[in-house]
């Protein structure tokens, strides 16, 4: 199973393939995370990167591309991954198509999480964070004083919201979201029949189970693999129905001609005895000469 995840900041598209990981035994490939992997490990990549990113630029779809295959190349990719939140520009989705196909290991599925926008900015703005035991909360949903406990020998947390979580930044985010991943990446894999929607609102456990649902009903396949089973049956039959439809072509196209040639023949016919008519009329001695004599 090869699968894209794309969904806006704050639609859980990490926490359901942290599930499938689960379920299908397969990798989640984050590029944020592969990334800092290399720039930790000091690879000739992730050198790149840092260089890039000192300038104040941004990886290039280049570079990403290079860091993502080799993670594909790792040995428990094999079985398949999850791309969790790549590619977010259609280069980046012509580029992938590209790569996978020179691996022999085109996609299966692009799951788009659905989730309207004002749930997602009440997800987002009313995240925090704890500064000791770095764990997530939600000032709606898991608020700080539910379990887990905080650090050692202390029950309190001590939580932040981060500056990307803050309400107008957060629609900035999801208005970039639409308007340079969404929108014009779905459009790229539209025409491939790849695209499952899942509706991501709501309990996880019913997401996941929406999700998996979607799979299943997809089959986990490309939608167009069986047709050309399908053609190629066709194509079998034709040929051995073509002649039989030439030769009766032939047939009505030969009756169509005798046809032709009948008609004029009849009319020369008719035309003589009209003629041998006319003579043997004529030659007739009328009733008046008759009598006369």
């Amino acid at each position: 199973m090869r699968i894209v995840f794309m969904g806006a900041p704050g639609s859980g598209k990490g926490t359901q393939a942290q599930r499938l990981v689960k379920h299908f035994g397969i990798p989640q490939i984050s590029t944020g995370d592969i990334l800092r992997k290399h720039l930790s490990e000091g690879t000739p990549l992730g050198l790149r990167a840092k260089e890039i990113m000192a300038a104040g630029g941004y990886v290039d779809d280049e570079t990403m591309l290079a860091i993502i295959r080799a993670r594909l190349s790792e040995p428990d990719a094999g079985k398949g991954f999850i791309l969790d939140g790549f590619p977010r520009t259609v280069a980046q989705a012509n580029g992938l198509s590209k790569m996978l196909s020179d691996l022999g290991t085109p996609l299966d599925a692009v799951v788009l999480f659905e989730v309207d926008n004002d749930q997602l900015i009440k997800r987002l703005s009313g995240r925090r964070v704890c500064e000791l035991c770095k764990n997530v909360f939600n000032v709606h949903t898991a608020p700080p004083s539910v379990p887990p406990e905080c650090v050692p020998g202390r029950s309190e947390h001590q939580v932040v919201q981060r500056p990307d979580d803050a309400e107008d930044t957060v629609r900035e985010r999801l208005r970039v979201y639409e308007e340079k991943t969404r929108k014009p990446v779905s459009g790229f894999y539209s025409y491939t029949g790849l695209v499952r929607t899942v509706d991501a609102e709501g309990d996880i456990d019913v997401v996941t189970k929406r999700l998996l649902d979607t799979l299943s009903a997809g089959g986990g396949t490309l939608v167009s693999k069986p047709a050309p089973k399908k053609r190629a049956a066709k194509r079998r039959v034709a040929p051995q129905a073509k002649p039989k439809a030439r030769a009766r072509k032939v047939v009505r196209k030969q009756a169509a001609r005798k046809a032709v040639k009948k008609k004029p023949a009849r009319r020369k016919v008719a035309r003589k005895r009209a003629a041998v008519r006319k003579v043997a009329r004529k030659a007739r001695p009328t009733r008046r000469a008759s009598k006369r004599r």
